[in-house]
């Protein structure tokens, strides 16, 4: 038996609050031009976030829902405050030092973000400020943005249960890590002075490691080397002598300790 259609399947269906996202004079498919206009924007500014080129950052094609991710979690009124005192910053020549802590926050959750796929739990000193009634919990936007991130670019790796590399992948050595001038030529940083985190200008080559941009390795002292902290003393301990004398040693430890030293 065959139903006949009724004259409301004709018309067309819209769900509450769908707004149409074609215009006559766009065409069908792409995004409106103020739509593109923000995304070029929020992608262009998340380059020296990141350290990835622009073009690296679109193909991720999760350029879009972090931009709605941080808006939702932060607030429009308040994101849009952060990005202006960011785009200041760039403009300026400086990084996220120069912002206050909670936009600093901001843009740590921004960099997390883009290079695992998931928003992070922020600070609680910033949630609070940031006056959100959203649950401060770090979760994944979406299942695409695990797979997108750019950690794994960062090693010529893949993500753990997708995009598996192709037969005999690893029979090859992967790329080294390329250097300063290519860096600063593939960010278009070629001609621009660079002071991010330093006080003047200085020649390429006298950058600190660990402000250079793009991709590094990141810590270059093993794990082992690094001295463990000392167990948190009580606001009684604290107040006497050896318990000076004690921290005292710590800020300074003569040579880095083992697993069974500086804790009680």
């Amino acid at each position: 038996m065959t139903v006949p259609a009724s004259p409301a399947d004709d018309e067309p269906h819209e769900l509450p609050g769908d707004e149409p996202h074609d215009s006559p004079e766009e065409p069908t498919g792409h995004l409106p031009a103020q739509l593109a206009d923000e995304l070029t924007d929020f992608v262009t500014h998340c380059v020296p976030l990141t350290g990835f080129a622009a073009f690296d950052l679109r193909a991720t094609g999760t350029a879009r829902l972090y931009l709605d991710t941080a808006r939702r979690q932060v607030g429009e009124g308040r994101f849009a405050a952060f990005w202006a005192a960011w785009k200041r910053a760039v403009a300026d020549g400086h990084g996220p030092e120069v912002l206050t802590p909670t936009h600093r926050e901001v843009a740590r959750a921004l960099i997390y973000l883009w290079y695992t796929g998931a928003w992070p739990r922020l600070a609680p000193a910033a949630h609070a400020e940031l006056r959100r009634e959203r649950a401060n919990t770090e979760f994944v936007p979406a299942p695409s943005a695990y797979v997108e991130g750019l950690v794994w670019r960062t090693f010529h790796g893949h993500p753990a249960g997708a995009k598996p590399p192709g037969f005999g992948t690893w029979a090859g050595k992967p790329p080294g890590l390329p250097d300063t001038a290519r860096l600063r030529a593939d960010l278009g940083l070629a001609d621009v002075p660079y002071r991010t985190g330093l006080a003047a200008e200085v020649p390429p080559e006298d950058i600190p490691a660990h402000l250079l941009p793009g991709q590094r390795v990141s810590r270059d002292v093993p794990p082992s080397a690094v001295p463990t902290a000392a167990a948190p003393l009580t606001s009684e301990a604290a107040a006497t002598p050896e318990a000076a004398a004690t921290s005292e040693a710590t800020v300074a430890p003569a040579a880095p300790g083992t697993p069974e030293e500086g804790t009680s």
